[in-house]
């Protein structure tokens, strides 16, 4: 913390909270799966990310994984650290 207070100069830094993530990966139909499930005081969100070479192909195949099983989601607009600090899962 000192190394890092003196490197920028400042002269306290603030706890401001946090949160707690743990990712997966898994093979399903020749992709790969990082899932990450990540713990807010004030919920739970999960997130898939997957590199593709054909994104819109693949991006129906996940979509379809998700409605065949009832898992409601959405397309995130906001990182991590921005669902913490305005204290709210995404929602529809």
């Amino acid at each position: 913390m000192e190394m890092a207070k003196g490197e920028f100069g400042v002269d306290e830094l603030i706890c401001l909270g946090g949160f707690k993530n743990v990712r997966g990966v898994y093979d399903w139909k020749g992709l790969k799966l990082q899932i990450d499930e990540t713990v807010y005081d004030f919920g739970v969100c999960y997130e898939i990310e997957c590199e593709s070479k054909e994104p819109e192909r693949d991006k129906e195949l996940i979509e379809g994984l998700l409605m065949e099983n009832g898992i409601d989601f959405v397309y995130s607009d906001i990182n991590k650290f921005g669902v913490f600090m305005s204290g709210k899962l995404p929602s529809k």
